[in-house]
């Protein structure tokens, strides 16, 4: 039965005229004509919301239109029509394009990254150890005026007001500065930019793994991670440059508040 169909169609193609023929094959090889044999659907993904406002174009066939939106992998995909090898190096283009543009935005969260480390390193450990250092100037002074006032009740003096407001203040202020919580805070914005580099080396290794682009571009796969992980990357340093912000500003009020009080001067006797 095959043989004898290959066989007549063997024959009408024989008996057809040569312009005719010649007009055929070019048909068969002409991306725009409608009988062109090279003719495919590929699959773009689109947001949910925006799937209904896809039709078929003016080049496409309904039915296989049709065929092709029924046979789609995943809801949110929508067919495109791919004719001959312009199409293919079209598409081939574009993937090209998107991937150069992930790699802009990698590169951008890089510097963004590097330039909160060095900022972070200039500044706030600068601060950090000067702060510290105060602290041991301060808690020094403390032990001496400690020593001081122990030993003037040992005498039977009694503390004026300024001094007893005087060791208030210090008593609070090294309370405040045993406090974990300043610690803990730098160390979660430390782990976040950790956490951030990682990510981002993740995805720079995935993207740049060899067969990405000789299997036509960006899988969907890839994309998607590629997609979600850039948009948690910018919640994260929004959030994280709100941190920063946030204890910048609660820093410099408690540097402000608690700058050292000079001590009152003692009348002459």
């Amino acid at each position: 039965m095959f043989h004898a169909n290959l066989r007549s169609r063997f024959a009408e193609l024989v008996q057809k005229p040569i312009p005719e023929q010649i007009k055929l094959i070019i048909e068969k090889w002409d991306p725009s004509n409608p009988n062109c044999a090279f003719r495919t659907y590929l699959y773009n993904k689109v947001e949910e919301h925006a799937v209904p406002h896809y039709h078929p174009g003016p080049q496409d066939d309904p039915k296989e239109w049709d065929e092709a939106l029924r046979n789609k992998p995943a809801p949110n995909f929508m067919p495109v029509l791919c004719a001959g090898f312009p199409s293919i190096v079209a598409r081939l283009t574009l993937q090209r394009r998107a991937l150069a543009e992930f790699n802009n935005k990698l590169h951008a969260i890089n510097a963004s990254l590097d330039a909160i480390l060095s900022r972070h390193d200039l500044e706030h450990s600068v601060r950090a150890l000067n702060a510290r250092r105060r602290h041991a100037e301060q808690s020094r002074r403390c032990l001496v005026l400690a020593a001081k006032v122990q030993i003037l009740r040992n005498r039977g003096y009694a503390l004026s007001g300024d001094e007893d407001e005087l060791k208030q203040k210090l008593q609070k202020i090294d309370k405040e500065l045993q406090d974990p919580a300043l610690s803990a805070r730098l160390e979660e914005l430390w782990s976040r930019l950790i956490i951030l580099r990682q990510y981002a080396d993740s995805l720079k290794d995935e993207i740049n793994k060899p067969g990405a682009l000789d299997n036509g571009g960006l899988s969907e796969e890839v994309e998607a991670k590629a997609k979600k992980i850039l948009e948690d990357y910018d919640k994260q340093l929004q959030h994280l440059r709100k941190q920063v912000e946030e204890a910048k500003k609660d820093f410099d009020e408690w540097e402000k508040e608690h700058q050292p009080t000079p001590a009152p001067a003692k009348k002459a006797c």
